[in-house]
């Protein structure tokens, strides 16, 4: 038997605190600190709706911290409460979904597809969708609109904030968490050649001349590992992680002042320059599969859900052009007509 069929034996004595624990370990010896968080999150979500639903459930060691037999949860029934609970304590859709994916992930290592005992169709009712359910794209306009911005009235602070973002956004959408691990050995060229932070996936980037011209102004000059002064130098692993993340949140804060004053009213994050590139290329034409591809997806049901919102805009334009080219026919038809008797009605 393979090590990792051996690891994935069903146990009848496994709890799902101690089985997610080993899960989490693992994840964080592979250095998947965002994973191992969003995993830590959903133990403790799950932990809190099993101790608050064991009176209900008749089991008199209900007091608290009751470890949930992983047999006794992944069950229909038991994961519909869960979803329900999630529910009325007014999670949002994309966080409901987020938990569930998490534990059909634990589910299959715990239970691997081809087993005896394994469900399929466990998983089938309940809510796993990957959709956005708001725009976070800037207009065309908007996005020149930052583009002119005269860097020179701008504090040092707000200039590399603005260049970051400008960046992203000509650099095929590239997230923050790329921007900000690129290293100097990644710039080859005019090419940046790296691999995605979150899927691995490798991605080779051609650095427009415009890009090119605010990547080396704003270029880290420090003897640093990292192409951009976004990072300090950290000891590789979890700390690593934190400092990005409060990175992160700093660059945030300051984008979000920033954008009082150059888009007042409009809302902006990290994340909206990969959102505008790719909505910018689907308004414009480009295939669906293109547009994944370029923005390093695992796949076009990922690329989907950054577009959904806006499909109703899209089919009302497509409305607004067949309206127009009946009124177009309609005009020609109706001025040969009238040609026809030498007059020409208008």
């Amino acid at each position: 038997m393979e090590d990792k069929e051996k690891k994935n034996v069903v146990s009848a004595g496994d709890n799902l605190t101690d089985y997610m624990e080993t899960v989490i370990a693992d994840l964080e010896k592979e250095g998947k600190f965002p994973a191992a968080h969003v995993y830590r999150s959903v133990l403790r979500s799950f932990t809190r709706f099993w101790n608050a639903s064991a009176p209900m459930r008749n089991d008199p060691t209900s007091m608290s911290n009751v470890l949930a037999p992983i047999q006794d949860v992944f069950t229909p029934e038991r994961l519909k409460e869960y979803e329900t609970w999630l529910t009325e304590c007014e999670c949002s859709p994309n966080t409901i979904s987020t938990y569930m994916r998490t534990l059909q992930a634990v589910y299959n290592r715990w239970m691997p597809p081809g087993m005896v005992d394994y469900n399929p169709v466990l998983f089938k009712e309940l809510y796993t969708k990957v959709e956005s359910r708001t725009k976070r794209a800037l207009t065309a306009g908007q996005m020149r609109q930052l583009e002119t911005t005269e860097f020179c009235a701008l504090s040092l602070p707000q200039q590399r904030v603005l260049a970051c973002f400008m960046l992203m956004f000509m650099l095929r959408g590239m997230p923050f968490i790329d921007l900000a691990h690129l290293r100097k050995q990644n710039l080859q060229g005019r090419r940046i050649v790296y691999r995605r932070h979150k899927t691995g996936k490798l991605m080779v980037v051609d650095v427009p001349p415009d890009a090119f011209r605010l990547l080396q102004k704003y270029r880290n000059r420090a003897e640093s590992e990292y192409l951009f002064p976004i990072l300090n130098e950290a000891s590789p692993g979890e700390e690593r992680y934190h400092l990005y993340q409060d990175t992160l949140r700093r660059f945030n804060r300051e984008l979000a002042r920033l954008m009082k004053k150059l888009l007042p009213g409009v809302s902006v994050s990290s994340y909206t320059a990969r959102h505008t590139w790719a909505t910018l290329a689907y308004h414009s034409g480009t295939p669906l599969g293109l547009i994944s591809q370029s923005l390093g997806h695992s796949s076009i049901r990922v690329t989907m859900s950054y577009l959904k919102p806006f499909d109703a805009e899209v089919i009302d334009k497509v409305n607004r052009q067949v309206i127009a080219l009946v009124k177009g026919s309609k005009k020609k038809k109706v001025d040969s007509v009238n040609m026809l008797y030498g007059t020409l009605l208008r």
